[in-house]
């Protein structure tokens, strides 16, 4: 496989490349452009020996064309000098613990028992939401008409994943948001802004007796559906409940520590990764597209230096930083 050397050629971090090869049939050639995104470049780094990139239309709009990126036919190495990561060299703060209380355990459980629907979602060819659905919505307030700010908007009234049901009985002010949605046949991913009016007697001061306008954007639309009750044993169901919350708190605990060590070592490291990326001149390469390939150069070179799998470099990292956890 012939390979081109960028830098040191004693470093290892390997960067399969597309060679250009945009072409729809019946005709000749045409130069390709590439958007890379930062999960694509770190892609790229480790793929297999072709890649098909999806049909596009050319830039005469000749109708589609479809692009091979083949890594045998351009390949170079990426200099990388390592900034310290062993023995403690890089401290982890403020990471959430993945202990988890027996309190949440507890109130996971009651809320499990005390559970009877469930949202199940319903895709759509375009009717959009009716009485009987669930919504799950986004929303943020912002100032309505009369007031002096109107347009700005409401501190704490952001919201996401929200789920609404869509039925008359509802109290207000949600029989107003029920109102405008289904006036306005709202499908998934459609946003709409409409008032909502709130009472003199309303329970928040700062809405009571004012006109707010609420952006609504509609993520998904579905059907609350009955759930079985779990026959099991209590001391079972308990104990499902508790390996899932500690198997998430862990996974919290550990994107929180990878990404405090991603950021010192990018800052601690010397990768050249500009030599590469102005080399492959059919390629545009964005500031995150840049880090993802200067992180995965990284993870390679810790891989070479350490003799750890790949797909184990970030547990080592992980072993060798000092983690200090938030307080409780």
């Amino acid at each position: 496989m012939a390979t081109t050397e960028v830098g040191s050629p004693d470093v290892a971090c390997t960067v399969p490349a597309a060679r250009r090869g945009l072409r729809r049939r019946g005709s000749r050639a045409a130069p390709a452009v590439l958007l890379l995104s930062a999960a694509a470049a770190a892609q790229i780094a480790w793929s297999a020996q072709s890649v098909w990139v999806a049909p596009a239309r050319s830039r005469r709009g000749h109708g589609l064309v479809a692009m091979r990126a083949t890594s045998t036919s351009f390949e170079g190495k990426v200099a990388a000098k390592l900034g310290p990561y062993k023995a403690g060299a890089i401290i982890a703060k403020d990471i959430p613990s993945p202990e988890v209380d027996a309190k949440i355990i507890d109130a996971a459980l009651l809320k499990k028992k005390t559970t009877t629907t469930k949202f199940e979602r319903i895709n759509f060819t375009g009717s959009g939401a009716k009485l009987g659905h669930t919504v799950v919505i986004e929303m943020e307030a912002k100032r309505g008409e009369g007031h002096p700010q109107r347009g700005a908007p409401i501190p704490g009234t952001k919201m996401k994943g929200y789920q609404l049901e869509l039925k008359e009985s509802q109290p207000d002010p949600w029989r107003q948001f029920v109102a405008a949605i289904i006036k306005a046949g709202m499908g998934q991913m459609e946003s709409k802004t409409f008032p909502v009016s709130f009472p003199a007697d309303y329970k928040k001061t700062d809405f009571a007796g004012t006109t707010v306008d609420f952006t609504v954007l509609v993520l998904e639309i579905g059907e609350l559906r009955p759930v079985a009750p779990d026959a099991r044993p209590e001391a079972e169901q308990r104990a499902e409940l508790e390996a899932e919350l500690r198997q998430q708190a862990q996974m919290r605990t550990h994107t929180a520590i990878d990404v405090q060590i991603r950021a010192a070592l990018l800052e601690s490291s010397e990768v050249d990764t500009d030599a590469k990326t102005k080399s492959v001149s059919w390629a545009k390469f964005g500031d995150e597209s840049e880090k993802s390939l200067k992180w995965t150069c990284i993870l390679e070179e810790v891989s070479r230096n350490e003799g750890v799998p790949f797909d184990k470099v970030q547990d080592f990292l992980r072993e060798q930083a000092i983690v200090q956890y938030a307080a409780r």
